[in-house]
């Protein structure tokens, strides 16, 4: 196997869209578990698995797509990477190759879709267009301040005895 370059990136399935990630924001992935739900968490978050003993936020990106959020299945994938400092998990269908995008064949989202912050930019390959994901805007500062009220309700509740599921 070649060594990783800046250019290099893990492409993953959402419902027959072609998405993809810096390789080196990509820890691993892993087969998709049944998640932990996490009341008052902010979308795009559908629930928390565990990971070595870290709670790690699983998001979907369906709904970005426009898109219906599913229910996991044993299919699918969770590619554990960094959102804004923190670690997280993005929930694809399938993951496939990774691959070399170089900046040159990329095009900058606010030059075609105006607005939507959460895609870098966009790209040919071979057949396919790829939406570049741009990890640190997944989640706006409002959603990352949610998030944290939500785990740390959580983590007490947890703490207590209470189930999340009651």
């Amino acid at each position: 196997m070649s060594s990783m370059n800046k250019h290099d990136y893990v492409v993953f399935d959402i419902d027959g869209t072609s998405m993809a990630i810096p390789s080196v924001l990509v820890d691993k992935v892993e087969r998709a578990v049944l998640l932990t739900p996490v009341p008052e968490a902010p979308s795009p978050v559908l629930g928390v698995v565990s990971d070595g003993g870290d709670i790690v936020p699983v998001l979907g990106l369906r709904a970005r797509l426009g898109l219906q959020e599913r229910n996991v299945r044993l299919s699918d994938r969770l590619l554990f990477s960094r959102c804004g400092g923190r670690r997280v998990a993005v929930l694809a269908d399938s993951v496939g190759a990774v691959v070399e995008i170089i900046p040159e064949k990329a095009r900058g989202m606010q030059d075609i879709w105006p607005g939507v912050l959460f895609l870098k930019s966009i790209a040919g390959l071979g057949g396919d267009v790829v939406l570049m994901q741009d990890m640190d805007a997944v989640l706006s500062s409002e959603q990352e301040f949610r998030l944290d009220e939500a785990l740390r309700l959580m983590q007490e509740q947890d703490a207590e005895g209470i189930s999340v599921n009651d």
